[in-house]
């Protein structure tokens, strides 16, 4: 959250490709995303960070390719393990938003940790930190970092077509905020989605072309009408 209230940031310049490799035995889609500007659009990014999507069965593969900063890791951060507010930290996320503004976020570290957020509406939050099968590497001689992680589609809504990508690093005054789409405004906001880019996630992941949330999203939904009409 940071500059999110049950917001996330995170920034990227877009290169999008579509491959089907009809010589492999199991054809394979991709996409590919570079989070190359920064959060207003105003400035290219020196050393933008990727980010590769394939399918793999009915899950997403989400590979990540980054320059390591070296910034302070997330205190009590558990390898493997989700750390709500990572956002604050070193980070790379990726957000796939649908028609009817449902979206996830999905955000990942240098150091292993990883969190999810599934959203039912702009900023509207209904569920997080649920398990992901991540991990990362660091290679400090090349100041890179690398991470897989493997999305079950129960956690996307379903028919995604819009996308963006952020990454941040530095710390206070040398906080730094990029991302694939630019989400200009007063400050870096990465919950503008309606500035969000078109991409057809169905493409890479033919399993969410779906048009019902899955049992995930609908007892979350649940979970969340009951919880506020308790406050009411």
């Amino acid at each position: 959250m940071g500059t999110k209230q049950l917001i996330f940031v995170c920034v990227f310049t877009l290169t999008l490709v579509i491959v089907v490799n009809s010589a492999s035995i199991n054809e394979m889609n991709f996409a590919e995303f570079t989070v190359g500007l920064s959060w207003d659009g105003k400035k290219n990014v020196t050393n933008p960070a990727k980010i590769t999507l394939t399918s793999r069965g009915a899950d997403l593969q989400l590979s990540i390719f980054a320059h390591y900063y070296d910034d302070p890791p997330p205190p009590n951060g558990v390898y493997g393990e989700a750390y709500f507010g990572l956002w604050d930290y070193e980070v790379v996320e990726a957000f796939f938003l649908n028609d009817n503004d449902d979206y996830l976020e999905l955000e990942f570290g240098p150091h292993g940790q990883h969190l999810m957020l599934m959203l039912h509406g702009e900023r509207n939050a209904i569920k997080h930190s649920l398990p992901l099968d991540y991990n990362s590497f660091i290679d400090k001689e090349a100041k890179t970092w690398t991470g897989v992680a493997y999305i079950p589609e129960s956690y996307f809504p379903p028919s995604c077509t819009k996308f963006n990508g952020y990454a941040i690093h530095g710390t206070d005054e040398n906080r730094e905020y990029e991302a694939v789409f630019e989400v200009s405004g007063p400050q870096p906001d990465f919950h503008r989605i309606h500035k969000f880019g078109p991409f057809d996630l169905p493409t890479v992941l033919p399993a969410n072309s779906r048009t019902e949330h899955s049992d995930l999203w609908n007892k979350a939904i649940e979970d969340a009408s009951y919880m506020n009409q308790s406050k009411q």
